[in-house]
């Protein structure tokens, strides 16, 4: 199976490196894969046995190399990570290739309070921030992306039509990475007046 533009086992491999990051600690020990479990138990994804976390590690090879975790398994991880499921973890993890750039682009400091900002990505995502703090905004409007109505995105710069850049702060979640349009960019719209024109 081909996932976005990743191998399989390349995303495999990239979901284990994230999920390590989003906990702060390598699953290296038996306690590792029972703290993992109990996390994910915690934070509302369900029950992963150590035993199968283990598995998807590698830690084990019980079942052989050609081991794949079940769809249960992956969103689980997935969900720990803020998608709802293994292709949108895979849609949105493509790499991103480096290159020079010289498009528009506005830095959130030099925004005013309360600016709103619409941000448009493929496929079918868009957002609505209001800037309430230097580089802080809060998610006021909501399509089909990961970001939730009342969240609070930290991002410095806005760039047309190269990815944006996030930490999200959700009430009792630990803060998110995100990355909105990482395969084309963003579309960003500024609305300078009350009525929401630009």
């Amino acid at each position: 199976m081909i996932t976005g533009n990743l191998p399989e086992n390349d995303a495999l491999e990239q979901l284990r490196n994230d999920v390590e990051r989003r906990i702060g600690r390598k699953l290296a020990t038996p306690a590792d894969f029972v703290f993992l479990s109990d996390r994910l138990r915690r934070e509302g994804l369900g029950y992963v046995s150590p035993t199968t976390l283990k598995r998807v590690w590698g830690y084990i090879a019980d079942k052989g190399e050609a081991y794949s975790p079940s769809n249960f398994t992956l969103r689980a991880l997935c969900g720990l990570l803020g998608f709802m499921d293994w292709p949108e973890y895979c849609a949105d993890s493509q790499p991103l290739q480096s290159k020079e750039y010289t498009g528009e682009y506005v830095e959130s400091r030099f925004m005013p309070l309360n600016t709103e900002v619409s941000l448009i990505w493929q496929p079918n995502r868009k957002v609505r921030l209001r800037h309430i703090r230097p580089s802080l905004f809060e998610v006021i409007e909501n399509e089909n992306s990961r970001l939730r109505v009342g969240d609070t995105v930290e991002c410095s710069c806005f760039t047309q039509h190269a990815p944006a850049f996030f930490r999200v702060f959700r009430p009792n979640v630990a803060p998110l990475s995100y990355i909105a349009g990482s395969a084309q960019g963003i579309f960003y719209v500024i609305h300078s007046g009350t009525d929401g024109t630009v």
